[in-house]
C-alpha cells in the first residue's frame, strides 16, 4: 500500500534501520536478508533524497534527515500498533501476549513481584519481561521498547500519561549487632556514621531521601555506593553503617536477615510516591489495560490508598 508515493513496508524497515544504524543488524532484525533490506534502504533513499546512513570511520551515522525521522517514524508504528491490539475481546487466559516493564529492584521486590505471581495465574500463557531501570526509562517508554515504566513520580516524564500506584515512607537499617545504635537513632549518630547511598549515572540521579538530606544541609559520609537496593545489606552486616531504604523494603529485608535492625528516621524525608506510566498510543491497548488494573489491585490490597489516577499528559485513565 503506497501514501503519497511511500510504499507504507517501508516504514518498518526505515524503522529499524533508523534505530540499528546498520544494514546487518536491521536485516536480523527484521528477519530479511541482507540484500533485500540494501534493497529497501535504496528505495528510501530514493524517496526521502537523502543518503539517511552515512559511513564516518568504521562507523554509520544518521543523517540531519535521518535523525529528524526518527520519532516520527517511531510514532506512527506505535499508532499503528495501537489499532492492531484494540481487541475488545482480549482474554488474558488465552493470550500469548508479552509485556515489557522497567523499574527498580526495589519495585520489583516490594510490589511487581506479587503482580507478576498473580498474573502466572490469571494469565498462565502470557510472558513478561523485567528490565532494570535506566536513566532513559521515559525515551525506552516513547520509543516502544518498553510498554509500562514505574518509576518514582519526580522521574516521570510530562508527555505521556501516569497513574499513581503507591506511596512508601523512609526508614533507617543498621546491623543488629551495631553497639553505637540503641533503640532509637540520633540525628548526631546518623550524620556520624558512615553510609551506604544509592545513586546511578555517576551521581546524576539520586533518591529521595539524598535529595531530603541535601535540602537539610545534611552531609552524610558516603563509605559505599551502590546502584541497586537488595545489596545494601551486605554492606551493613558486620559494620557500623547506616542505610536508608524505603520502609517497605527496609522490613523485607528484615524478615529475610535477623542480622538487620530497622529504626525511624531522624529527620523527615517526604513520602516516596511510585507512579506507571505507559505511551499514550497504547492508554487503550486491552492487554495493558488488564495488567494496570491487576497493578491497582495488588496496591490496594497492600493496604495502600490510592487515586484512580494522577493528572499528567494524556487523560491517564485505564
Amino acid at each position: 500500500m503506497r501514501f503519497n508515493k511511500l510504499d507504507l513496508n517501508q516504514l518498518v524497515v526505515l524503522d529499524a534501520l533508523l534505530d540499528e544504524c546498520s544494514v546487518t543488524k536491521a536485516a536480523k532484525r527484521l528477519f530479511l536478508s541482507q540484500s533485500a533490506t540494501s534493497c529497501a534502504m535504496a528505495r528510501l533513499r530514493e524517496y526521502f533524497e537523502d543518503e539517511l546512513l552515512v559511513q564516518i570511520g568504521k562507523a554509520m551515522v544518521l543523517t540531519p534527515r535521518a535523525e529528524s525521522l526518527r520519532h516520527p517514524v517511531r510514532e506512527v508504528l506505535l499508532q499503528i500498533q495501537s489499532i492492531t491490539n484494540d481487541n475488545p475481546a482480549f482474554d488474558p487466559v488465552s493470550s500469548d501476549r508479552k509485556i515489557v516493564v522497567e523499574t527498580s529492584d526495589y519495585v520489583t521486590s516490594v510490589f511487581l513481584g506479587e503482580v507478576l505471581r498473580r498474573a502466572s495465574i490469571e494469565a498462565p500463557r502470557m510472558t513478561f519481561r523485567v528490565r532494570t531501570a535506566a536513566t532513559l526509562g521515559v525515551v525506552h517508554l516513547e520509543n516502544g521498547e518498553i510498554d509500562l515504566l514505574i518509576t518514582p513520580d519526580f522521574r516521570a516524564g510530562s508527555t505521556q500519561p501516569v497513574e499513581l500506584l503507591f506511596e512508601d515512607s523512609w526508614s533507617c537499617v543498621v546491623c543488629a549487632d551495631n553497639d553505637r545504635i540503641g533503640e532509637t537513632l540520633t540525628l548526631a549518630q546518623y550524620l556520624e556514621a558512615g553510609h551506604v547511598i544509592m545513586e546511578w549515572a555517576g551521581g546524576a540521579i539520586v533518591t529521595s531521601d539524598s535529595r531530603a538530606a541535601a535540602a537539610l544541609g545534611y552531609n552524610r559520609q558516603a563509605e559505599v555506593t551502590v546502584e541497586t537496593f537488595n545489596v545494601v545489606p551486605h554492606f551493613l552486616i558486620g559494620t557500623r553503617r547506616i542505610a536508608t531504604l524505603q520502609t517497605r523494603l527496609a522490613s523485607l529485608l528484615q524478615r529475610y536477615s535477623p542480622s538487620l535492625r530497622v529504626l525511624p528516621c531522624p529527620y523527615p524525608i517526604p513520602k516516596l510516591v511510585e507512579v506507571v506510566q505507559y505511551n499514550k498510543f497504547q492508554e487503550r491497548d486491552p492487554a495493558l489495560m488488564w495488567f494496570r488494573q491487576l497493578m491497582r489491585e495488588v496496591a490496594q490490597a497492600s493496604s495502600v490508598q490510592i487515586p484512580v489516577a494522577l493528572s499528567g499528559a494524556g487523560s491517564g485513565t485505564a
